[in-house]
């Protein structure tokens, strides 16, 4: 992506430069009022990448495949983005820069429709708020009481009688609400989660010298702390360690899961 420079320069009125940067088949919308520019290129196989770029900073947008970009408009407010079959996908620079959490391709048969879903939802996405929502929750063990929480106050729900944190990745109002039904389904069937996300962890970074006691210890060790929940209904489950003998301090491993609750995939986090 061209530097703070070369934006700077195309907010102040010449944009040459940004547009020999971005290369013949690319498509750049200036838009002063909004003090950023949007930024899609073309490869060669017909995929597209987006930027959102303001002085200082540039984001990322994902793009879905089935969403070829032909026109970048805006006004004092939104860009506008149309494709070529002439559908149209609004959002302020934020919202289209947001991130939000899909499972990745290699794990993901539905990663073009999770990203669809996301892209075309643009003007939904929370504007200028990059963290996840929260969920308030009772402190029912049955999670009955789950509600939308239009702040960001943490809050969490027993289970097993820990305290689970739970939050929505990149959700507004309207998609929590959608997604609490699910989330109330994932609580009630926690304990196959954590017994199963334990067992992921293990099976992907065991080393093979461990011993079988270690190995049966390992699930009563591993503590889920935070459970977020994608807008595909996929979620993640962050697990904290006591003792700090798996994993280094400040340290901790993630499951993520497909909606059906199957683990597919772990990382260590930081």
């Amino acid at each position: 992506m061209p530097n703070s420079r070369i934006i700077q320069s195309a907010l102040n009125g010449d944009a040459e430069e940004l547009r020999r940067v971005v290369g013949p088949g690319g498509l750049v919308c200036v838009a002063p009022g909004l003090s950023s520019v949007f930024v899609v290129r073309t490869a060669a196989d017909g995929a597209q990448t987006g930027t959102v770029a303001l002085p200082g900073s540039t984001t990322s947008v994902q793009l879905p495949r089935s969403f070829q970009v032909r026109h970048i408009g805006h006004d004092r407010e939104r860009f506008t983005l149309t494709s070529a079959d002439g559908r149209s996908v609004t959002g302020t620079p934020r919202q289209f820069g947001a991130y939000y959490k899909v499972i990745a391709e290699e794990y993901n048969p539905w990663y073009e429709e999770h990203v669809a879903e996301a892209f075309l939802a643009t003007n939904l996405l929370p504007d200028g708020l990059l963290l996840p929502r929260v969920v308030h929750a009772d402190s029912d063990p049955r999670v009955g009481g789950l509600q939308a929480e239009g702040g960001i106050t943490g809050s969490s729900v027993t289970v097993a009688g820990q305290q689970l944190e739970i939050w929505f990745d990149c959700a507004g109002p309207e998609k929590v609400t959608v997604l609490l039904p699910h989330a109330r389904r994932l609580v009630a069937g926690f304990e196959r989660i954590r017994r199963d996300g334990a067992e992921f962890i293990w099976t992907a970074f065991a080393e093979g010298d461990e011993t079988e006691e270690e190995k049966a210890r390992f699930p009563e060790v591993m503590t889920p702390e935070t459970l977020v929940v994608y807008r595909s209904g996929d979620f993640e489950v962050h697990f904290g360690e006591t003792g700090s003998r798996y994993f280094m301090d400040g340290y901790w491993p993630a499951v993520q899961y497909r909606a059906d609750m199957t683990p597919v995939h772990a990382t260590v986090e930081a």
